[in-house]
C-alpha cells in the first residue's frame, strides 16, 4: 500500500512540474512564431504582450525545450517570442539519515547528519511579442 502511495505522489510531482509559466495578455492563436535573442533584432511596430518563464532539467534537449515553448506561445496569439535569459541552475534538496556515517572515523556525531543532492535545470525567461499590424482595434 505504501508502495502505490509513493508512486501517486511520484506521477503527481512529475507531472506538475515543469510548466511554463505566463503572465500577459492572450489573443487568438498564431500558425507562425518568430523567434528573437535580442530587441534590436525585431524591426515591426509592436507591443509588448506578457513574459514567459519555463524551468526544466537540464537533461531536456534545447531544441524540444524551444519548440515546447514555441507551441506554447502560438496558443497565446504571439506573433514573435524574444528570449530574454536562458540560464543553467542548480537546485538543492537536503535528505536527512541516521546512518549517513561510516568507519570509526566519522565518530558518534558522525552517524547523524544530512546530504545535499544538487540537481541540473535548464531556466528560459521570454518576452511575447505581438505585432501592432495583427492586434484587432476594438
Amino acid at each position: 500500500m505504501k508502495r502505490i502511495l509513493f508512486l501517486l505522489v511520484l506521477i503527481t510531482t512529475a507531472s506538475c512540474s515543469n510548466k511554463i509559466i505566463y503572465y500577459g495578455r492572450t489573443y487568438p492563436p498564431t500558425q507562425h512564431v518568430a523567434i528573437f535573442f535580442r530587441e534590436s533584432d525585431i524591426t515591426e511596430p509592436n507591443e509588448i504582450m506578457g513574459k514567459v518563464t519555463y524551468e526544466v532539467t537540464a537533461k531536456r534537449s534545447s531544441d524540444k525545450v524551444q519548440a515546447k515553448i514555441v507551441n506554447r506561445v502560438k496558443e497565446k496569439g504571439a506573433d514573435a517570442i524574444l528570449f530574454d535569459e536562458i540560464s543553467l541552475t542548480n537546485t538543492g534538496s537536503t535528505t536527512g539519515g541516521a546512518a549517513t556515517g561510516a568507519g570509526r572515523r566519522r565518530g558518534f556525531l558522525g552517524i547523524f547528519g544530512s546530504k545535499t543532492k544538487y540537481t541540473k535545470g535548464q531556466m528560459i525567461k521570454a518576452t511575447l511579442v505581438k505585432y501592432k499590424k495583427n492586434l484587432i482595434d476594438g
